[in-house]
């Protein structure tokens, strides 16, 4: 494997076949690994180099490993999105389980993503999130949802008992929004709000003409919140969409609950 410059890997698959492969610099061997994935037309081609402790794990088996957690949860999962770049992947669940979120008239449920990437950019872990029910919007805000990175048994298997309670205390964590949620709802929506907002965040220009003009009836920062994540979860860009959601929910039930002044 010789250093390229990076550019968009052509694989359709998430899971298909990759591999370490020995780095070579100005022809000579070094203790970096490389990781190759097999292409659609059955070509391998080096996507990334990483120091020599590097653990490459197969989006099949995070898959794999995935699957079997929610199996073993307490609730009944429904996969509701999938992302693949050819370095990084997440696919997203929606649990069975939910809780009415009175003050907004709606009801929010439990929501994982699961991910991992070829890149170094993340490792394969779960991330605790919520679905809105009446409009499907994701919620995602780690500042109060756990997440749980995956770790190798000494047989080189993944422990999954911890990562099943941490999925099973899932509910909890949605209940404890609502008090912010309540908070939101009695927060009034302003020309000032939405001036903030937009500069305070970094959601892409182009996305805020569409939020303004799908306003609606909206009255409070919780409709303003769902506006956002309505296009963010529904018309979003891939990873990037991710990014966006992660930031606006933090920042919602965060800055804008604690009523930290611009």
């Amino acid at each position: 494997m010789t250093r390229k410059n990076r550019k968009r890997v052509q694989v359709s698959d998430p899971v298909a076949e990759v591999r370490i492969s020995p780095v070579r610099v100005n022809g000579h061997q070094v203790t970096h690994k490389g990781v190759e994935i097999q292409l659609d037309d059955g070509s391998w081609e080096a996507i990334n180099i990483h120091s020599n402790d590097y653990n490459l794990v197969p989006n099949a088996d995070a898959d794999r490993v995935a699957k079997q957690i929610l199996a073993d949860s307490a609730y009944g999962w429904e996969k509701k999105d999938e992302i693949w770049t050819g370095r990084y992947w997440a696919a997203l669940y929606q649990a069975d389980s939910d809780v009415e979120a009175p003050s907004v008239g709606d009801a929010l449920s439990l929501g994982l993503r699961v991910e991992n990437s070829y890149d170094g950019s993340c490792q394969f872990r779960l991330i605790l999130m919520a679905y809105v029910l009446s409009c499907s919007n994701g919620l995602v805000v780690p500042q109060h949802f756990a997440n749980y990175r995956m770790r190798h048994t000494m047989n080189n298997e993944f422990d999954t008992a911890e990562a099943v309670y941490v999925l099973n205390s899932g509910m909890e964590q949605v209940v404890g929004l609502l008090p912010k949620i309540d908070e939101l709802s009695r927060t009034p929506l302003t020309l000032s709000l939405l001036s903030r907002v937009a500069k305070e965040t970094s959601i892409p220009k182009r996305d805020w003409g569409y939020i303004a003009e799908n306003i609606g009836d909206a009255s409070n920062a919780w409709d303003l919140m769902q506006a956002i994540t309505h296009r963010l979860t529904h018309y979003g860009r891939g990873r990037s969409s991710l990014h966006y959601q992660e930031e606006i929910g933090n920042y919602f039930m965060g800055r804008i609950v604690q009523g930290i002044p611009a």
